[in-house]
């Protein structure tokens, strides 16, 4: 029984070193924010009837976003920004456009042959956000 004890004391301290890891837990909700605005965006531009633009604005550590509507040369009242926060940085990256149908797109409206992806680090670890060709599909992984 004590031993029983004992294993189950070292597993639950593992187990919660691994879960609290500060690093590990910012860069995933960095990453998770980012993704929600890039799914934003997407249905902005399927919503609105407008193509979307995301574009990072500033790369490294805290760096920032921003969401623009591309027709007309006034905002739509759509657009919006964003920036990563708790140190995590964010990877240069080419702007990403979204056409009326929420498509991942060129600046010409044409779906995209491949993903596109932009990456978040905290502690030289990274988590890829990436955005699938033709469907627009967003996912967050290591």
């Amino acid at each position: 029984m004590t031993l029983a004890l004992g294993l189950l004391s070292i597993l639950s301290a593992y187990a919660v070193m691994k879960i609290s890891s500060p690093a590990a837990l910012t860069r995933g909700s960095q990453a998770e924010t980012l993704a929600s605005d890039l799914r934003r965006a997407q249905a902005l531009a399927y919503t609105s009837g407008r193509r979307m633009r995301f574009s990072i604005t500033s790369s490294g550590a805290n760096g920032s976003y921003a969401v623009a509507c591309t027709t007309g040369s006034t905002p739509c009242g759509s657009d919006f920004t964003g920036a990563l926060s708790q140190g995590a940085s964010l990877g240069s990256g080419s702007a990403l456009y979204f056409n009326t149908l929420g498509q991942p797109s060129n600046v010409n409206g044409i779906p995209l042959g491949s993903s596109t992806s932009y990456s978040v680090s905290v502690g030289g670890v990274s988590t890829t956000v990436s955005v699938a060709a033709q469907t627009g599909r967003v996912t967050v992984g290591p």
